[in-house]
């Protein structure tokens, strides 16, 4: 029993620990600005819905001009730029649930920055559920072991009460045998 709840701390210090983002709630139908943690000049932006990989939005060519390169025409009308490659979302809508991410170029690769999840509100102190599918399975993981623990608790102490009143009839005659000598 020990050793699942020392699986089910590991767990849950895994799923605390491994998630570094940044968040940022925003109402639905606002306007929303997340800001590059990477001092850096020119910036590529994307954003990740999970399991799909980061997804290219926009690319800056200087932190002192809000002028971008699209990688989709559509992209235009939800995203831009202000200058410090601050990344401005119009209209947050369910959809934009995800990660964001900046990106410098590394020599031959890109250095991406810690990740921004923004959220939407429903209502006031409502938080939709944006939550990714790895998050979900972690999370289900995470109450099938706490639903284990739990019968195998409950098992021991039935197990115990047993055992203590098996330990209780040995010590008392059988009831025939009181019977017989009355």
């Amino acid at each position: 029993m020990l050793r699942v709840v020392g699986h089910l701390l590991c767990l849950f210090i895994c799923c605390r620990g491994a998630d570094g983002l940044t968040d940022t709630l925003v109402e639905l139908g606002q306007n929303t600005i997340i800001k590059c943690s990477l001092n850096i000049e020119s910036a590529y932006w994307y954003i990740q819905h999970q399991p799909q990989p980061p997804l290219a939005i926009l690319r800056s060519f200087t932190s002192s001009s809000p002028d971008a390169f699209y990688y989709n025409n559509n992209y235009r009308q939800k995203y831009s730029l202000l200058t410090g490659n601050r990344l401005v979302i119009q209209n947050v809508t369910v959809d934009d649930c995800g990660v964001f991410y900046c990106a410098k170029k590394s020599d031959q690769s890109l250095l991406f920055s810690n990740g921004t999840r923004l959220m939407t509100t429903d209502y006031p102190n409502h938080t939709s559920n944006c939550r990714s599918s790895w998050e979900n399975c972690l999370l289900s993981i995470y109450s099938v072991l706490n639903v284990i623990l739990i019968i195998m608790i409950l098992v021991h102490i039935v197990a115990m009460a047993c055992q203590n009143r098996n330990c209780l009839s040995k010590l008392r005659p059988p009831q025939d045998a009181d019977q017989r000598n009355q």
